[in-house]
């Protein structure tokens, strides 16, 4: 995903996106990939990004609800949000992801758990 890599670092340097946002990127044959800011930003530049925070994910999840419904999105599919080097919890996250998009009428795959060499079983 080049194209995408460098779409996503030109709008971080030309927009420097905040906490709570999301990106949207749209590629090749209809594919759509959506970024959620939910880690603090990094305090410097070449610094990692801080960790994540559930107000960060409260608000990603609710702009992505209405971007789902806005854009009339068929399916979403979700890793397990914030929870890797974002430093927080699933059980503190998957209530959060349930609440806000639960009540779309589309399916919305979560992928809680990795498992190399399998592939996605998305119906």
């Amino acid at each position: 995903w080049p194209a995408m890599y460098k779409d996503f670092r030109h709008y971080c340097q030309t927009f420097t996106p905040k906490t709570g946002e999301l990106w949207a990127w749209a590629g090749a044959g209809g594919v759509r990939i959506v970024g959620l800011f939910t880690q603090e930003p990094a305090p410097s530049h070449g610094s990692k990004p801080g960790k994540a925070t559930i107000e960060n994910v409260n608000h990603c999840l609710k702009a992505l609800a209405k971007l789902i419904e806005s854009e009339k999105v068929k399916s979403v599919a979700l890793p397990r949000l914030a929870t890797g080097v974002g430093g927080l919890e699933w059980k503190e996250v998957k209530p959060l992801v349930e609440k806000h998009l639960g009540h779309l009428l589309i399916p919305v795959y979560v992928y809680a758990i990795y498992q190399p060499g399998v592939l996605a079983n998305e119906g």
